[in-house]
């Protein structure tokens, strides 16, 4: 999936908390807010996020980038505001897939959106939101509900509780073409003027709208609840060999060359909602032949290829100095991180277990194209372990499958 968020409005009623700063980069636990909304999307699932700005949208763009993690980052402005409706319908515009999650850029709503993504699917609606029923709400419009879906909207200020809108939606990318003013309100056209049928997912997940000081600083009190927890599985992948030709010590950018159709494999197991995390040997620098900071640029040089070509980056890449052999002593190790042994892969479940997810090692994979990448998973408790490309009798004889390429299986994943 693909995410939209609006971060171009002016936070006139933050500013006396934060005066210098766009509302979605206001900083929680020392971190900007945009942070928590973009690692919750990302446990969710979504590889690329398109950022709606309008004020200060120059200073969104220098703090976020282009790659966050594993998502992709793009860019949508408005050169004039054009209202919450305007924004996401020309967002949508830079989506490549059917649908897309819509958010607000200063709410957080802890909502699975894999459920949300099912319920969009099942019900047939052009549009589904997330709500919550809250005890008491004075600045959000209140849902009234019948079997599923929305019949009702309540304007802001009503003193009491109920269902109310959680500010994130899953929406069809051509539902608003019909729409002919550039300019419009989301919640009027949809929520009160009844333009489409609309599915509803209630939650009970974590929300706030750190809009108003008072709730910015309940956020900046309980923001180890900003964390959407979620449970993924993984691809562990080896490098050389198995995403790309082998010369032999690879570093060079121009060295580089995908296997055929690899590359087509990564974006397509990353849209299957795999992790895919590149884990590989770099004796090189043990040897002296290169350093880490070459390696670094290559990965990077990978990412941007995947990110040209598929609007996907790789989730991590890991990889092991050390070698029993090292030219400089630093890097002369009895490691646990070197492949067979289990360490890369550890080391990336621990990472991404910070961020909230959880990753499903028996569920997940590991493939490589020698019997030490295959060790290497079996040593760590990956539950399948994918030979790829290779002919060694003895990596074959522990590999759970066999495939000639990693495009050969991305197509049976």
């Amino acid at each position: 999936m693909e995410a939209i968020i609006l971060a171009g409005g002016f936070g006139t009623r933050l500013r006396p908390c934060v005066d210098n700063l766009p509302k979605p980069l206001a900083p929680i636990g020392g971190k900007p807010f945009l942070h928590y909304l973009l690692d919750s999307l990302y446990a969710n699932g979504i590889h690329k996020a398109i950022i709606s700005t309008g004020y200060m949208a120059e200073y969104i763009e220098e703090t976020i980038g282009r790659i966050y993690r594993g998502m992709v980052i793009d860019y949508c402005r408005e050169e004039s505001p054009l209202g919450t409706g305007g924004a996401i319908k020309k967002a949508l515009g830079m989506c490549c897939g059917d649908y897309a999650v819509a958010l607000n850029g200063d709410s957080f709503f802890d909502v699975d959106l894999f459920e949300m993504q099912k319920l969009h699917e099942e019900s047939g609606c052009p549009i589904t939101l997330a709500a919550r029923e809250v005890p008491w709400a004075e600045h959000s419009g209140f849902l009234t509900v019948n079997n599923g879906r929305l019949n009702g909207f309540r304007e802001k200020g009503v003193k009491s509780g109920g269902l109310i809108n959680g500010g994130i939606y899953l929406i069809n990318k051509n539902i608003l073409d019909g729409v002919t003013e550039e300019k419009f309100s989301f919640e009027k056209l949809i929520l009160e003027g009844g333009y489409c049928p609309v599915a509803v997912l209630e939650s009970d997940g974590y929300f706030i709208d750190i809009g108003i000081p008072e709730n910015y600083h309940k956020a900046e009190a309980e923001k180890d609840l900003l964390v959407s927890k979620r449970t993924r599985k993984a691809v562990f992948l080896d490098r050389d060999g198995t995403i790309n030709y082998d010369p032999g010590h690879l570093y060079r950018t121009e060295d580089f060359e995908f296997l055929a159709d690899a590359d087509k494999a990564m974006a397509n197991l990353k849209k299957k909602g795999y992790l895919t995390i590149v884990i590989t040997n770099q004796a090189g620098i043990a040897k002296n032949l290169y350093n880490a900071e070459d390696v670094d640029i290559l990965h990077r040089h990978i990412d941007s290829l995947l990110c040209k070509k598929h609007s996907v980056v790789a989730d991590g890449y890991y990889y092991c100095p050390h070698h029993p052999e090292a030219v400089l002593d630093e890097f002369r190790a009895d490691c646990v991180c070197r492949k067979p042994q289990p360490g890369l892969i550890l080391k990336a479940v621990s990472d991404f277990s910070e961020i909230g997810i959880e990753i499903d090692l028996k569920n997940s994979l590991t493939v490589g194209n020698r019997r030490s990448d295959l060790l290497a998973g079996i040593n760590a408790g990956t539950g399948k372990n994918i030979l790829i490309g290779s002919d060694e009798p003895d990596a074959a004889d522990i590999a759970s499958a066999h495939y000639q390429s990693l495009f050969d299986l991305g197509q049976v994943l």
